[in-house]
């Protein structure tokens, strides 16, 4: 069976790989299918084309692109698209984005400040993760506000703790998540890219972000969104049945990834699990397809 793995970051994002390196490691596990998926960027994929050509593998363009849904932030993979023009709307999102994350940082350190926890004059936007992520991350290492959730909670509290209990929706320091919305990526890619999947729908995109449930991924289905990402290293066993279960049904398109990022820690290209290889994938352009013969 061919290789596969549709889910890789490099230095062109939040990876500890090159490009050169990625391209080195797919050439020796003999990867027959691959896709470069950078968040909110397409800089890397032709560099990777060209370090593949002539090998016989299949270079798909792709990017990880992330997106407000309800509030929440959910990651949208697309593929198959010109570079050039994915290029042109991943830079209009990427100066929405940067325009609207300054105003939500600066009102989630006022609520923060108001609900009596310390947070760094200086702190700035960290352009690679959500504002609410960097405010709470500040929190937590200082020892003031740490020492103020020991009373308070009867212990001291991680990054996740503090989206839960002050930053969450509803909760005293919510705010209105910067970012475009799926729709907004939906009338944008229309006609540009092939397919746009939802990326490992049960698992969280950081610790200030929810996963999804099963209601809110069929309703992103209806909305215009093409498929699943079934295999993914920190999606079990159980949701990978019952993903498998809606892509048959709706006869949708449907990846798998490595999600590696070059970390030690991070799944081998190629596999979803220990030992495991990711068995199929169906995309418009391109398939080997297990799931809906």
């Amino acid at each position: 069976m061919s290789k596969i793995d549709l889910h890789i970051h490099s230095t062109h994002s939040d990876g500890k790989l090159s490009v050169l390196q990625i391209a080195k490691i797919i050439k020796e596990k003999q990867i027959k299918y691959c896709a470069l998926t950078d968040h909110n960027s397409v800089s890397g994929i032709q560099e990777l084309k060209e370090a593949l050509e002539g090998s016989g593998i299949t270079v798909i363009p792709a990017t990880e692109l992330t997106a407000k849904y309800n509030n929440n932030e959910i990651h949208v993979l697309a593929y198959n698209f010109d570079i050039t023009l994915a290029a042109n709307i991943i830079k209009e999102r990427n100066e929405i984005v940067h325009s609207q994350k300054a105003e939500e940082m600066k009102q989630a350190i006022e609520l923060s400040l108001r609900a009596g926890l310390k947070v760094t004059k200086s702190l700035h936007l960290n352009e690679k993760q959500p504002a609410t992520l960097t405010i709470a991350l500040d929190i937590c290492a200082n020892d003031y506000n740490q020492n103020f959730f020991l009373k308070k909670f009867g212990k001291q509290l991680t990054p996740e703790d503090v989206f839960y209990k002050y930053q969450a929706p509803g909760k005293l320091c919510a705010v209105e998540r910067s970012g475009v919305t799926v729709e907004w990526l939906i009338k944008k890619f229309k006609g540009v890219a092939q397919d746009l999947i939802i990326a490992h729908p049960f698992v969280s995109v950081s610790v200030v972000a929810l996963p999804l449930n099963e209601f809110e991924i069929n309703n992103l289905l209806k909305i215009g969104l093409t498929g699943i990402e079934v295999y993914h290293n920190r999606t079990t066993d159980e949701q990978i049945d019952l993903l498998k279960k809606i892509v048959k049904e709706q006869s949708l398109h449907y990846t798998g990834g490595s999600d590696s990022h070059g970390k030690e820690t991070d799944m081998p290209l190629g596999q979803y699990g220990d030992s495991r290889d990711i068995p199929g994938f169906f995309l418009a352009n391109h398939k080997l397809d297990l799931l809906n013969n």
